[in-house]
């Protein structure tokens, strides 16, 4: 009890660093002047962190000295806060597209499902702001690369609790490489693919394919970006960083062989990418936290963790 209590003062005064001031501050676009939608903005050197909202703002957190703004097709800036500040330019990043390759067209090709999600589960995992969970998919065979990448499934864990509170969640969606040395490599959408809570079902289909994403032949890295949720008095995104950001997700740990990577951009210590599939230091964070669960204890050190998504090609 005392510790629960701990984590929802800590997490209102999260909460409050953004609700106790109306200084709004808008990110926008160097060239074009126009806002930058869903930016993240790290707290440089502590715990916390924020998202832009659709209109390109967030609020000026108190007691933080300087952030880290960056958004995709952008390059990250940091900035140093004070009283004055109101508006941020972020400089477009120029992208060196690769050669596109083209498969002749043949008889038109049924959608191929590749994936996770329709494993069975009763196991969920929710996640909080700025944390992000990528699973690789690999290509089952090769007439299936370089095909349009039309939809992500994530089978979704209803968490009938959060369901029942007022607000919408906000979640992206990113693809990513996979290296040579099977490692989480650069992103390849080179815009924002967003999404709220209230589509979710507990297989949601998400239409993607105006992203113009294909499989690349080695396999790619499906991903949840976990936003925040919508203050619908303001406007703004609200970060929460006690597992209240939707969709969770339900996880198995009886797929063999799978690689995961994990990324919790506003926890100072773990905001880069760490892989996760085997992480014993996972499973032990989850036995803590499920532990009145059973379906949790008889999780052994030699099983993978992998969240279940897939993605369907046109």
């Amino acid at each position: 009890m005392k510790k629960t209590f701990i984590f929802i003062i800590a997490n209102l005064l999260f909460i409050n660093s953004f609700a106790q001031t109306n200084n709004k501050i808008f990110v926008a676009d160097s060239t074009t002047r126009e806002p930058v939608e869903y930016a993240s903005i790290i707290f440089v050197g502590t715990d916390g962190g924020a998202y832009t909202n659709d209109k390109g703002f967030f609020y000026k957190p108190q007691n933080v000295k300087q952030i880290e703004v960056s958004g995709i097709g952008y390059y990250s800036k940091k900035v140093a806060l004070n009283k004055d500040i109101d508006t941020i330019f972020l400089s477009p990043q120029v992208y060196e597209l690769s050669e596109a390759k083209v498969l002749p067209a043949n008889k038109k090709r049924k959608s191929v499902e590749l994936g996770y999600a329709q494993k069975n589960s009763i196991r969920g995992v929710g996640y909080c702001s700025g944390d992000e969970i990528a699973v690789y998919i690999p290509l089952d065979n090769e007439e299936n690369s370089y095909r349009l990448i039309k939809q992500v499934i994530f089978n979704i864990a209803r968490n009938f609790k959060l369901d029942k509170l007022d607000n919408t969640s906000v979640f992206k969606v990113n693809f990513y490489k996979i290296t040579g040395n099977k490692e989480i490599g650069e992103l390849i959408n080179t815009e924002n693919i967003v999404f709220t809570s209230d589509i979710l079902k507990s297989k949601p289909k998400l239409d993607v394919s105006k992203y113009n994403v294909y499989m690349p032949e080695d396999g790619i890295f499906v991903a949840i970006e976990f936003v925040g949720r919508i203050n619908f008095e303001t406007g703004a995104i609200i970060g929460d960083l006690m597992n209240h950001i939707l969709p969770s997700v339900r996880v198995s740990w009886e797929i063999p062989n799978t690689i995961v990577y994990e990324k919790r951009k506003f926890r100072k210590s773990k905001n880069g990418w760490q892989r996760v599939d085997k992480d014993y230091d996972v499973l032990k964070g989850l036995k803590q936290s499920y532990k009145d669960l059973k379906v949790y204890k008889d999780l052994k050190e030699d099983e993978y963790y992998t969240p279940l998504f897939s993605i369907v090609l046109e």
